[in-house]
């Protein structure tokens, strides 16, 4: 039996492109996950660069049981953290390790898992370790681990700022993947409060999931060729998902936010070359660009078309960052403004949220426009209210009904705990002659909430003073 030549043309095209979806792998991530998850290991990558990325030896929970057992908890740190330095190569000046008192790593209520003490000059000279952190010895491993890191990048790449994430996936680039994963610090951070036990500050570590760092695993054996895929079997079972299903996916369709030998490029931020990323048939690749653009204090006129075509893009996560760039330009055409009313008024409440906060005065609807966000403000959330209260802010006048739809939001507010009412009574200081008795008079039966707000109503009088 023999297929027609439609039939041939068709399998043809499908050969030729990427959309084969009945056999197509999925991501281990939501798609914002897994381009952070790039994002952050690409950083890191090009911090280091090549040349400092070594052909390291993956270290797993069995070298780590090999230190462990039978070692004196006294001197646990130490071992540790030589063992550490060494596959790191940390400089070769002493420095003590070892348990400090829970009471110097407690700041603001939170349990710092470990401390650097340094010396008149800046140096360090110890670290302080929680006692907690003793309660699993994979967890020990990968807190000093991370400890190491951020050693590491005081004195090999010292900066002013890193990304977050950078001291849990620097350690990737060394072989510390299986410890890092293993330790699950993302869960210690997340523990809450038992006698003698504080839950972590996540400024150091506590950043990422297992599944996060098997995924980071994956981009390290797919561009770096770092061989973590064959030690998977020692993974707990979220890590080894991240990893194995992120492999297959990677190696199967390249759909990634950087390319493959992104190491031996140089970054190229011209205009061209975004308007490429931000047109490519690959959505990681895509939202990538964009998170480089939001995050960018000014984005060129030249790419404000390829931005707004976003907004109809199929997935939700890129329609909502294309709204945000959109409300950094200096200024857009009225047709994607218009676009943004749309999605302000009907949209889901996450692109809603970004497209009101995308809003700005200067064209002929204004008063539609206001009506509009007047109205969103009347029946949303506390979190919406608090971007509708923002642009509204943007404005000189407001329509009459504004009062009663802010009053009723600011109830809203403080019964939720959510919202921003330093902004709230700044706008109804704007736009009512006497708002301490607006306050009273609509709060009149609910003493608590007005207390709160006359508080704020104080703050805010100071300030302006």
């Amino acid at each position: 039996m023999s297929l027609n030549r439609e039939v041939l043309f068709s399998i043809a095209v499908l050969k030729d492109t990427s959309v084969i979806w009945p056999f197509q792998p999925h991501p281990p991530l939501p798609l914002a996950s897994k381009v952070e998850c790039e994002r952050r290991f690409s950083t890191v990558a090009r911090m280091l660069g090549r040349h400092r990325i070594p052909s390291a030896t993956v270290t797993t929970p069995h070298d780590i049981d090999a230190i462990v057992t039978d070692c004196d908890r006294d001197i646990l740190p130490t071992r540790l953290f030589a063992f550490i330095g060494s596959r790191l190569a940390l400089p070769g000046r002493s420095i003590d390790v070892d348990w400090h008192d829970p009471g110097d790593l407690t700041v603001n209520g939170r349990a710092l898992p470990y401390r650097f003490v340094l010396d008149d000059a800046g140096q360090v000279t110890a670290i302080g370790l929680h006692p907690d952190v003793d309660d699993l010895p994979y967890r020990l491993a990968a807190v000093m681990t991370v400890a190491a890191a951020e050693y590491f990048i005081m004195t090999e790449s010292p900066a002013e700022s890193v990304p977050e994430g950078t001291f849990e996936i620097l350690p990737l680039f060394y072989g510390f993947g299986p410890i890092m994963a293993n330790g699950a610090l993302r869960e210690a951070a997340d523990q809450c409060c038992g006698a003698t036990q504080m839950p972590w500050e996540r400024s150091r570590m506590g950043m990422l999931s297992p599944l996060e760092f098997g995924y980071s695993m994956a981009l390290a054996d797919w561009s770096l060729d770092a061989g973590f895929l064959d030690v998977g079997s020692v993974l707990r079972l979220d890590a080894r998902e991240g990893l194995e299903k992120g492999h297959r996916f990677l190696r199967k369709t390249g759909d990634c936010s950087f390319e493959q030998d992104f190491l031996d490029r140089l970054p190229d931020n011209s205009v061209s070359s975004r308007l490429e990323q931000l047109r490519h048939p690959n959505g990681s690749m895509q939202l990538g660009a964009m998170m480089d653009l939001h995050a960018a204090d000014e984005v060129d006129p030249g790419l404000i078309d390829a931005v707004a075509e976003l907004l109809h893009h199929r997935e939700v996560e890129i329609q909502r960052v294309a709204a945000l760039i959109l409300g950094q330009c200096q200024s857009v055409p009225r047709a994607i403004h218009d676009e943004l009313v749309i999605i302000a008024e009907d949209g889901p409440v996450v692109l809603r949220r970004a497209a009101i906060s995308a809003l700005r005065p200067g064209f002929d609807n204004d008063v539609d426009l206001l009506e509009i966000v007047t109205d969103v403000l009347r029946r949303c959330d506390p979190t919406t209210a608090a971007v509708c209260v923002g642009t509204l802010l943007k404005y000189d006048s407001h329509p009459r009904h504004l009062i009663d739809a802010l009053l009723k939001s600011l109830g809203s507010m403080v019964s939720s705990g959510a919202g921003n009412l330093q902004l709230g009574v700044k706008l109804l200081q704007r736009i009512h002659d006497d708002p301490s008795f607006a306050l009273q008079q609509h709060f009149g039966d609910d003493p608590t909430a007005l207390a709160i707000l006359d508080e704020q109503m104080s703050a805010a009088g100071g300030e302006a003073e």
